[in-house]
């Protein structure tokens, strides 16, 4: 099994480098790109989870409602800027953008992931306090600069209350392949990730981005932040997909069951 994960958030990219740019939340990329994903995904009859930002959701509520007719629509807090906010309330964002994804889509939401996958003991309790269930939030890989979660668990695992379902990163090395890694590297590489993950029993939990299949265009960012965004990527992901046909994709929602389940 392998679950497809997409965060759909307001572009603010070059907001979180501390650079003031007119394109900063800016919902039009990922508005584009989704439509482009959605058709990616129907092709392949997959299913995904699309962790959702309320300032999204807010300003493209028809969008994340057809969204929701086919997969499962979890929360990616608020505002989209965690990592070095110091004027961030965390209980204020997160509960902020549960209630306005539950108005949008009449329906209860269970699933967080935070932005820039800022994982913290106050996150688990904020999270059992407004009743979700899971959390995707540790990304278990390292990467320099950011992070190093080379010690947490592939597979899922219980935090108090809350089953925290990792992102995934390759079984020794710890090495990322979502996103960013998907598109700027030969594909070979993602997809013997992930052929290892599923031989070692992981289910692989990918993650992307919405604005990702969109010629995003930005002087304000890094090359390889926009780099292959669009057309180019719509294709590789498009053959990723492909490359696993015959396995079958799961959402985080159905991680989650089958975890409880097996208790």
């Amino acid at each position: 099994m392998i679950a497809i994960t997409i965060d759909c958030e307001q572009w603010n990219a070059p907001a979180l480098r501390g650079k003031k740019d007119p394109s900063n939340d800016n919902t039009s990329y990922s508005l584009d790109g989704n439509e482009k994903l959605l058709k990616i995904l129907d092709n392949n009859k997959v299913m995904a989870t699309f962790f959702v930002t309320g300032f999204f959701a807010e300003k493209e509520g028809e969008q994340i409602r057809k969204i929701a007719k086919k997969h499962e629509i979890a929360c990616h807090g608020y505002n989209h800027f965690y990592r070095g906010n110091e004027n961030l309330n965390l209980l204020n964002d997160i509960s902020k953008a549960k209630k306005i994804l539950e108005k949008t889509i009449k329906r209860g939401i269970i699933g967080f992931r935070a932005p820039q996958v800022q994982f913290s003991k106050e996150l688990i309790k904020i999270l059992e306090k407004l009743n979700f269930k899971y959390d995707s939030s540790i990304h278990s890989a390292w990467l320099p600069g950011f992070y190093n979660h080379r010690d947490k668990p592939l597979k899922p695992f219980k935090i108090g209350k809350i089953l925290e379902i990792p992102a995934s990163a390759s079984s020794k090395l710890r090495l990322p392949f979502s996103w960013i890694f998907i598109r700027n590297l030969p594909l070979i590489y993602s997809v013997n990730i992930v052929k290892r993950l599923l031989k070692n029993g992981i289910i692989p939990v990918i993650y992307l981005h919405s604005w990702e299949f969109y010629p995003v265009k930005n002087k304000s960012v890094a090359g390889y932040i926009t780099r292959n965004t669009g057309d180019k990527f719509c294709r590789k992901f498009d053959k990723f997909l492909r490359a696993f046909k015959n396995e079958k994709f799961v959402t985080m929602v159905g991680i989650y069951r089958d975890f409880k389940d097996n208790q």
